[in-house]
């Protein structure tokens, strides 16, 4: 599977990496440790904030403005990161999905960036991150259509399947999925800081995720 960049991103003025890895997993019930991690996580979050708002995060602000570049109002259409840091500043706790997702979402919230997970088994054929043209929509997962305009948007063979602002019903991650792509959105963003949130996926995925192909 190769991964490319369209260089109209060039155009917009801001730097684009993605960070994508590949896992065999099992998915299950998340385990205990990793919601006590989550809970600390957020707990984290909400003391380097002091009571600001999630959009004051220098990573969340600069993805923020990579939607604006792009043609999508982030007040209307949040990055993934900026809605689950608006959760956990405002006490309500991170959606508990399963140990895949919510590793995923674990990675986000501390790292500030959009992330995707994705089963490779709907993925068809390579991937283009692209800005999302007139027309173009997708089942959300648990949203319904979305309107993917403006959106710097994940498409394969079959078209758009993921955003950093909220993934298809396509790709959704189930309790079946055995191999996964995971991807990590760095918008206007260095690549130094999409490398240490790998780092932190990788760790969490395979401790709390991963199989061995044995």
């Amino acid at each position: 599977m190769q991964v490319t960049i369209n260089p109209i991103f060039a155009e917009f003025g801001f730097p684009v990496h993605l960070g994508v890895l590949d896992f065999k997993v099992s998915v299950n019930d998340t385990p205990a440790e990793l919601l006590t991690a989550i809970e600390d996580g957020a707990a984290l979050r909400q003391q380097e904030l002091m009571g600001e708002a999630a959009s004051s995060d220098p990573v969340i602000s600069a993805v923020r403005a990579a939607f604006k570049a792009t043609g999508k109002d982030p007040s209307r259409y949040r990055p993934s990161s900026e809605a689950l840091t608006r959760r956990a500043l405002a006490g309500k706790g991170l959606y508990k999905v399963n140990n895949v997702v919510d590793s995923g979402n674990l990675v986000s919230l501390m790292s500030g960036l959009p992330v995707g997970c994705y089963d490779a088994a709907w993925i068809k054929g390579d991937l283009t991150l692209r800005p999302a043209t007139p027309g173009e929509t997708y089942d959300g997962i648990g949203k319904g259509g979305i309107n993917l305009e403006g959106l710097p948007v994940l498409a394969d063979g079959d078209g758009p399947f993921g955003s950093p602002y909220s993934d298809s019903a396509r790709t959704a991650v189930s309790e079946k999925t055995q191999n996964l792509v995971f991807v990590i959105y760095g918008l206007n963003v260095d690549v130094e800081h999409v490398n240490a949130a790998a780092e932190v996926a990788d760790t969490l995925m395979q401790k709390f995720c991963t199989v061995s192909d044995e």
